[in-house]
């Protein structure tokens, strides 16, 4: 069973995209389907670096009443 995706459209320079087609040609993938891999491996690693800083402010006490 695949999940249901979203379509997100983007605009990369030119010089992006051509480095995206030759990684996706190396890794025998569709260009779309390598960048929206290579786009959630971003947004999780950007996602776990703000969920380790929140951590660490809730810990020295400097979170919101209910730690927000």
């Amino acid at each position: 069973m695949s999940l249901e995706k979203k379509s997100v459209h983007v605009r990369i320079p030119e010089d992006m995209l051509s480095r995206l087609k030759i990684l996706s040609a190396f890794e025998n993938n569709d260009v779309a389907e390598h960048a929206a891999y290579l786009l959630e491996k971003a947004i999780m690693g950007e996602y776990h670096v703000v969920s380790v800083q929140l951590e660490r402010a809730r810990r020295l006490g400097l979170a919101g009443i209910d730690g927000e």
